[in-house]
């Protein structure tokens, strides 16, 4: 009697175990990393030999017909099934230790006659209302979805197939969420968001700025933060800047040079390009790229063949890939006048209209130290025009280029000619005010000149090794703005016309 009741105590651990046991092999096997390599081989083969290397049962429709070439390397099952599959319209279900694989066609006949099972789930880390989307785009055409919100419960009733789907889904997406902060080096706060909802789904994670530390605070579960460290790391990177040299120079032309400089005597140059004038006529624009050397000489030389003028020596750092605006010249005002729509009335307003020569210049890193330059010349003049109220009128002459250069070498920009008039009045101090005797004691002169403006643009990559050689103000001062955009108003360009 006594070995009776030992064996009946004995059972329900011996059952237990064995439970255990075919949980464990179960999960294993599921767990199991497959490795395949085949070439053009037919997929009932491949089948098996996945069954067989995760220790699954299979059972394979009939239907299930073709060949496949593949090449998988330590991956799950359910991945490698997926892989093999899916580019072939199959499909598979995985019970207890058995893989059934259909074609799509069958899977949807068999949903269609299952029978259908209701399953609550109740979320603990996730608000259900932020998951009904999911749970709707999930169900299949004969499931339903019902909400709790008081008790934070999802009801779901569809096929078993389904709700173990959903199951999954659930188990990771409601994992204890955890909250971290990123506080960016380089990147924007603003930026990184936007990168981030673009991999972070709504339901599975937040994302919030601190704008004023430059940070970024992720609410998500531990799993998916791993990832998030990796992609922040990724895009919170120092990127590459270029120190523009430039020197913009306004040479006076005389005679022998009426019609501009001889560049193609003094400089190798590689293209022309037409250049589209406000007025109607038509110039061309000369590029060439020098090297150190080729840049002093031609200096050199342009201070020998006419009267050169430096108008200006910029330097401005940039961001590889983004603009450097440069303007080099002076702000006109103009009267803008608005009528009101409701009562008619006039308002006069004052404003500024810049003029000169503007550059936009955007520089782009290559391989090998070199550099992509795209270059945005625009001169322009005012006028006022006496016949409508002194309006400002605004000539402008534009291009557009882009040239490859090595790191410190030159492109130089020529071409940009103007013809220039001017008007000088000499009188005796206070003999000259006088009314009517005053023309007696001052004379007018006029002149006609003409000008072309000489561009010289140098990019230096910037490197831990170069920056010493350049001096603190030049680099430190430009780098703190956040702009990429810098206005540089130094002695201003003005051509005086009647």
């Amino acid at each position: 009697m006594r070995k009776k009741s030992n064996l009946l105590k004995t059972i329900p651990i011996l059952l237990l175990l064995l439970l255990s046991t075919f949980i464990c092999y179960k999960v294993e096997a599921q767990n199991k990393t497959i490795t395949i390599v085949a070439e053009n081989k037919e997929i009932s083969d491949i089948l098996y030999e996945i069954a067989e290397a995760a220790n699954m049962n299979l059972v394979i429709s009939k239907d299930v017909i073709g060949k496949v070439t593949v090449k998988l390397i330590d991956v799950s099952l359910d991945k490698a099934l997926k892989t093999v599959l899916q580019p072939n319209n199959l499909t598979y279900t995985i019970e207890d230790d058995v893989i059934t694989v259909y074609t799509y066609a069958e899977f949807q006949q068999q949903e269609r006659f299952s029978p259908l099972k209701t399953r609550v789930f109740t979320l603990e880390n996730v608000e259900v209302s932020s998951l009904r989307r999911v749970f709707m785009s999930m169900k299949s055409a004969r499931g339903k979805v019902e909400l709790n919100l008081k008790g934070n419960q999802v009801i779901i009733t569809d096929t078993a197939q389904k709700i173990k789907e959903i199951e999954g889904i659930l188990k990771e997406i409601d994992k204890e969420r955890e909250v971290r902060k990123y506080r960016l080096r380089y990147a924007d706060a603003e930026d990184i968001k936007e990168k981030l909802l673009q991999v972070i789904p709504e339901e599975t994670g937040e994302v919030f700025v601190d704008e004023r530390t430059n940070s970024v605070v992720i609410k998500a579960a531990s799993p998916l933060l791993k990832n998030i460290d990796e992609l922040i790391e990724g895009w919170d990177i120092q990127h590459q800047q270029v120190l523009i040299e430039a020197k913009i120079l306004q040479v006076t032309l005389d005679k022998e040079h009426k019609l501009g400089i001889d560049w193609n005597s003094s400089l190798n140059l590689r293209q022309n390009i037409s250049m589209d004038l406000t007025e109607g006529s038509s110039s061309i624009f000369k590029v060439a790229t020098l090297t150190a050397d080729e840049y002093e000489i031609t200096l050199k030389m342009l201070e020998t063949q006419a009267e050169t003028e430096v108008l200006s020596s910029p330097r401005v750092v940039v961001i590889d890939n983004h603009e450097a605006n440069i303007l080099v010249g002076s702000s006109e005002p103009y009267i803008e006048t608005t009528k009101d729509p409701d009562t008619g009335w006039l308002t006069e307003e004052t404003k500024f209209k810049d003029v000169g020569l503007k550059l936009i210049v955007t520089p782009k890193i290559g391989e090998d130290n070199f550099v992509t330059i795209t270059v945005h010349p625009e001169v322009s003049t005012a006028r006022r025009v006496t016949e409508v109220d002194n309006a400002l009128a605004v000539d402008t002459t534009q291009a557009d280029t882009t040239m490859m250069v090595k790191d410190g070498e030159t492109v130089v920009l020529g071409g940009l000619m103007k013809d220039v008039k001017s008007k000088t009045i000499r009188k005796v101090p206070l003999l000259g005010d006088i009314p009517l005797l005053g023309y007696l004691f001052r004379s007018k002169e006029r002149g006609d000149k003409k000008t072309e403006l000489v561009v010289f643009i140098t990019p230096h990559i910037l490197t831990d090794r170069n920056r010493e050689s350049l001096s603190y103000q030049d680099i430190e001062a430009t780098v703190k703005r956040s702009e990429t955009t810098f206005d540089v108003l130094p002695q201003s360009i003005r051509f005086e016309q009647e």
